[in-house]
């Protein structure tokens, strides 16, 4: 408990001291300038994207719960997943615990197994940032390569040298070779190691035993799955709203309007590293977009640290209010769930 509440502590502390250092360091007339001249349209535009991807996010869910033989409602999970996020403004990383929960309730799966799946979700968006981070590097390698690379420079360099078809051929090469490699441990050595024996006998174990069995399941999931071409596009679909809703940010207001799509998946990827930081309400989100614009791209310490203001609001907004809706309709859902459970059992008397 002491432990638990000492790191407790250590995180509101870190929150305190960041939002001080963004307090300082922010020029809040020319902020509330410009909050005030935010084009409304863009704001609503960027709602759509955010919203799919958030959809895609539920969607994918269900296809790593499915192989495990608890499929979940499209609906509900949707709303479980957008009311996780709502927790996620408190409390940071309790929305993954949250949704798993609501999940666990309305389709009568084994909430250690959710949250194992959510795990594995999490991994696949490590994948993911790394790949968007490369498409990034690739789009604005001036900027970002300057910043990020300068150690590596000149090795870089070097590979600039060879000629445009030596390096495509090497990288589908290399490609090819990986995905060669995937499917045949995936067929030779994965899938006779983690085909499920006794699913029921999992479902049923108790104790901490149980618990763990129930937990590790979920992560064989990935090399079982019904639909892996269906999951990754997903998956891609997911970063590509979270990026197009990030556009829509830029230019809904004067400081960052001159901002371009490729500036924009940058900015994308500062806002996912600051997701990493485990700080409520954004504090890391606001500080690592406002950081990535001020020192990777050279905009004044204003428009930054109001752009990263603006973005993280902006995204505690959206789940406040999508959030809170989701949850209501979860529970009008699960009070006809359990109605309609009491008249059943009342026919069958």
């Amino acid at each position: 408990m002491i432990k638990k509440y000492a790191i407790k502590a250590l995180i509101l502390l870190l929150s305190v001291a960041m939002f001080y250092w963004i307090w300082q360091k922010t020029d809040w007339k020319s902020t509330a300038e410009t909050l005030t001249n935010a084009s409304i349209l863009w704001i609503i535009i960027g709602i759509f994207p955010m919203l799919i991807a958030h959809y895609l996010r539920a969607a994918r869910w269900n296809q790593l719960t499915q192989p495990l033989g608890f499929p979940l409602n499209k609906r509900r999970s949707f709303y479980a997943v957008l009311s996780g996020y709502l927790v996620n403004v408190a409390t940071s990383r309790g929305g993954e615990v949250a949704r798993s929960a609501m999940a666990a309730k309305s389709e009568k799966a084994p909430v250690e197994t959710l949250i194992g799946t959510v795990v594995v979700e999490r991994l696949v968006d490590l994948i993911m940032l790394s790949l968007m981070a490369l498409l990034s590097l690739i789009l604005q390698y001036s900027q970002m390569s300057s910043f990020l690379l300068k150690p590596f420079k000149p090795l870089i360099e070097k590979l600039y040298t060879f000629p445009f078809w030596v390096l495509l051929l090497g990288t589908i090469a290399l490609i090819t070779v990986v995905i060669l490699i995937f499917v045949w441990a995936r067929k030779k050595w994965i899938l006779p190691l983690l085909q499920p024996k006794n699913n029921k006998e999992t479902e049923t174990a108790t104790g901490i035993l149980g618990t763990i069995k129930k937990f590790t399941q979920s992560f064989k999931t990935l090399f079982i799955l019904e639909k892996p071409v269906t999951f990754w596009l997903m998956s891609i679909g997911i970063w590509i709203g979270y990026w197009l809703g990030m556009y829509c940010q830029t230019q809904a207001i004067p400081a960052t309007q001159m901002s371009t799509i490729p500036m924009a998946l940058a900015f994308m990827m500062f806002s996912a590293f600051g997701i990493i930081i485990p700080l409520p309400a954004g504090a890391g989100v606001w500080a690592a977009i406002a950081f990535g614009l001020e020192y990777v791209y050279g905009f004044s310490g204003a428009n930054s640290q109001t752009f990263g203001m603006f973005s993280a609001a902006y995204n505690n907004l959206l789940m406040i209010i999508f959030g809170g809706i989701a949850y209501i309709l979860y529970m009008v859902e699960i009070q006809k769930i359990e109605k309609s459970t009491a008249n059943h059992d009342l026919s069958k008397q």
